[in-house]
């Protein structure tokens, strides 16, 4: 919902008051998560791993030292029933912004990861 040109006071200073009886709290959380994401600080990929023990534990120690938090981890082992010896895991985590994510890139990259964007869908 646009606020622009709601009310009729122009040049005076206008504050609006939120509070639990005028807000949709799904509506705020949605608001916030776009504004995440616009600004880069969500950030969603996928990226297969060896089908063997610790090697998602390898995945996620590695985002922990880059300074990222893990808010949607999918390890799906029969999602793709065409890799025998591969998993693709798709991950959602919060960072510092674009720079923290091509950091996280290139560093999977160098550890030979193969790092795909997932586009995080904005309504």
């Amino acid at each position: 919902m646009q606020l622009t040109k709601k009310l009729k006071e122009k040049n005076k200073k206008v504050v609006s008051v939120i509070s639990g009886g005028n807000i949709d709290v799904l509506m705020i959380s949605s608001m916030i998560n776009k504004g995440l994401i616009r600004r880069d600080r969500i950030f969603s990929f996928s990226v297969d791993i060896s089908d063997k023990p610790g090697e998602l534990a390898k995945v996620v120690d590695l985002i922990a030292e880059l300074g990222a938090n893990v808010v949607k981890l999918e390890h799906n082992q029969f999602k793709n029933l065409s890799r025998f010896r591969d998993v693709e895991v798709q991950i959602t985590v919060e960072t510092n912004g674009t720079e923290h994510i091509q950091n996280l890139i290139e560093t999977f990259e160098q550890k030979g990861y193969e790092i795909i964007k997932i586009k995080t869908k904005i309504n």
